[in-house]
C-alpha cells in the first residue's frame, strides 16, 4: 500500500531538518577547527602546529578532526585559505575604506604567522588569480576608478593592486615592528589607517 501523501511529505520535511542540523553541526565544527588552528599558528608558528593540539584545544577527538582534515598539510592549507578570505573580505566594498583599512592593519599585525602562509603563495611563481580569486575583480574595479579622472588615468591598475596587496601584507608589520616599536598595536594601527586612507583619497579611491 502506498504511503499517504501527507505522511510522505511530513517524513521528507523531517529528514530535511535533520540533514540541515547535521550540515550545520559539520560546518560549525569545521570552522571551529580552522579558527583553533589559526590561533595556535599565531601563538606558536606553523612549524609547531600539531593535529593533536588542535583537537585538544577545539574539544574534539582525533577521529572527528581527521573526518574534516585528512592530514596536517590539509589543515595548514585551510588556514592559508582562511587568511586569504579575510583579506578578500577586507577589500570588498561592504563597509567604509577606513573600516576596511583598519581591519587589514589589525589582522596583519595580530596574525603575522598566518599572514606568512599567504605571503608565501603570493610570492611564488604562478598566476595570482588562481590563488586569490578576487584579483580580477579588484583590478577591474581599480581600472574603472582610475579612468574617471585624467590625473589617475595613467596609473597601471595591475601594478597598483600589486603594490596595494604588498603594502597590506607587509606595511603594518614593518611600521609596527621596525619603524615605531615604541607604539602600542592600537596606536600603530590608527596611524597606518589614517595615512593609508589619506593616500587613497589622493589617488581618487576614497572620496573626500
Amino acid at each position: 500500500m502506498a504511503e499517504p501523501q501527507g505522511e510522505a511529505a511530513g517524513r521528507h520535511a523531517t529528514e530535511q531538518k535533520r540533514a540541515r542540523r547535521r550540515n550545520k553541526a559539520f560546518d560549525e565544527t569545521h570552522t571551529s577547527l580552522i579558527e583553533t588552528a589559526v590561533r595556535l599558528v599565531s601563538e606558536k608558528g606553523v612549524e609547531a602546529l600539531s593535529l593533536s593540539e588542535v583537537a585538544r584545544d577545539a574539544g574534539v577527538n582525533r577521529t572527528t578532526l581527521y573526518y574534516h582534515f585528512e592530514s596536517r598539510e590539509a589543515l595548514v592549507e585551510a588556514v592559508r585559505e582562511w587568511s586569504a578570505r579575510q583579506l578578500a573580505a577586507a577589500f570588498a566594498p561592504v563597509s567604509s575604506v577606513e573600516e576596511r583599512t583598519r581591519y587589514i592593519a589589525r589582522f596583519v599585525i595580530e596574525n603575522p604567522e598566518v599572514i606568512d602562509l599567504w605571503t608565501a603563495d603570493f610570492l611564488a611563481p604562478g598566476k595570482i588569480a588562481d590563488r586569490y580569486p578576487e584579483w580580477d575583480g579588484l583590478v577591474a574595479s581599480m581600472t574603472e576608478r582610475f579612468g574617471r579622472t585624467p590625473k589617475t588615468a595613467d596609473i597601471d591598475p595591475e601594478v597598483y593592486c600589486t603594490l596595494m596587496l604588498t603594502w597590506a601584507m607587509l606595511g603594518p608589520r614593518v611600521y609596527r615592528n621596525s619603524v615605531r616599536p615604541d607604539l602600542s598595536d592600537d596606536e600603530a594601527i590608527e596611524r597606518v589607517t589614517k595615512t593609508q586612507v589619506s593616500m587613497l583619497r589622493l589617488h581618487g579611491i576614497e572620496p573626500d
